[in-house]
């Protein structure tokens, strides 16, 4: 049976969009690394001096019975502020890699995910599932290298307290 001309008229053609995915150079992910290394370096370095205090309470018998703003006083006046930064270099150095790891990581499988996906409806279908996994497979490498480093790199403690251990 032939279509008459008002049923061709309600006809839809169905172009697909191009399935544009961004082709990331390494500056690209230079850029991502230098954001995730500056935001995670910066986050944790300033939680330093809570964790000197936290570590303090849990383990020196003298602050057993003091909270966090106790624990900074008596820090700061028996050894100085600057011992509130105890540890601030290694937090700094550790959180560097892994945040710029992590942000540079989460665009890579970023693209891969969605590559696999096939196409730009099925991409944007699956948008969270792609943001999720590519975080957690980034994420996922990181731990692998850094236990790695954790393996393959012994603790060199110098003094008979728990706070003179130094760790990768």
């Amino acid at each position: 049976m032939a279509a008459t001309q008002g049923e061709d008229s309600k006809r839809v053609t169905t172009a697909k969009k191009p399935f544009v995915i961004p082709q990331f150079t390494a500056k690209d992910y230079s850029s991502f690394f230098l954001a995730g290394a500056l935001c995670a370096t910066l986050t944790h370095g300033a939680m330093t001096p809570i964790d000197v205090v936290k570590t303090r309470i849990q383990i020196d018998p003298a602050f057993k019975k003091l909270n966090l703003f106790s624990g900074t006083r008596y820090i700061v006046a028996t050894e100085g502020p600057a011992a509130l930064l105890t540890g601030f270099g290694p937090t700094a150095v550790g959180y560097l890699v892994q945040g710029g790891g992590k942000f540079a990581g989460y665009e890579f499988w970023k693209k891969q995910f969605s590559q696999i996906a096939g196409d730009q409806e099925t991409a944007v279908k699956y948008r969270t599932a792609i943001y999720l996994s590519a975080s957690s497979v980034g994420e996922y490498v990181l731990v692998l290298l850094h236990d790695s480093a954790w393996i393959l790199t012994p603790m060199s403690c110098t003094g008979s307290s728990p706070t003179s251990c130094s760790r990768p």
